[in-house]
């Protein structure tokens, strides 16, 4: 199955991002501990969290996926429900010393596992980074919120709009047109997986008016 436009275009360094300058630096001034990213669906939490991975450790880091060159780096991305605070203290045990980042997906999710409050025995170490990624920080305890320096995501700002339209635009081939970026505006459609989807829409043929429905 070829991929979404979204999936194409997902930044591939901080530098990339459009409309996050703030939360980018936010990131460059954390060395460690715990961190939570936040946001609504599509405004490129994940994105970012991986980006900062990169810039960090100089590999990419793909979903789901764990980098353990024994004696550089511990480095992992996984989903809330597979995440197992047994494992992960076992690994910082082999790992001791090893600058190590561990991104947990959809961290709401944490509640239903009840891996919460164990949360809460991990020790800080200047060489362990947690990020919990989520779009409900209050689904997690307060206990552990106020463990870490929060990031926020959120939509595009006007201003940002249209060069990450013209960036989509020019990836698919279709004219940039003030239509087009009327028609978002109109719509309210500032969420940059949304914008994108749009812009895929309008490139398989459909009116920008009838492509911003429903996003």
């Amino acid at each position: 199955m070829s991929q979404q436009l979204w999936q194409q275009l997902r930044p591939e360094s901080m530098d990339s991002f459009i409309g996050a300058e703030e939360a980018v630096h936010a990131l460059r001034m954390i060395d460690s501990g715990f961190v939570l990213i936040s946001g609504p669906v599509g405004c490129g939490k994940t994105s970012l969290a991986l980006a900062w991975a990169k810039e960090r450790f100089g590999v990419p880091l793909h979903e789901q996926e764990t980098l353990a060159p024994m004696d550089k780096f511990y480095l992992q991305h996984l989903h809330a429900y597979d995440f197992e605070l047994d494992l992960i203290k076992q690994r910082q045990y082999f790992y001791w010393g090893v600058p190590t980042m561990i991104i947990v997906d959809e961290a709401q999710e944490l509640y239903e596992k009840r891996q919460q409050s164990k949360l809460k025995t991990i020790p800080q170490r200047p060489d362990l980074t947690l990020v919990l990624v989520t779009q409900e920080p209050s689904a997690l305890e307060k206990s552990i919120r106020d463990r870490c320096a929060h990031i926020r995501v959120g939509p595009l700002s006007l201003a940002d709009l249209k060069p990450i339209v013209e960036r989509a635009c020019n990836f698919r081939g279709i004219p940039c047109t003030p239509e087009l970026l009327r028609a978002l505006n109109r719509a309210q459609v500032f969420r940059p997986r949304a914008v994108l989807n749009v812009v895929d829409s309008v490139a398989r043929g459909l009116a920008p008016e009838a492509a911003v429905v429903g996003q």
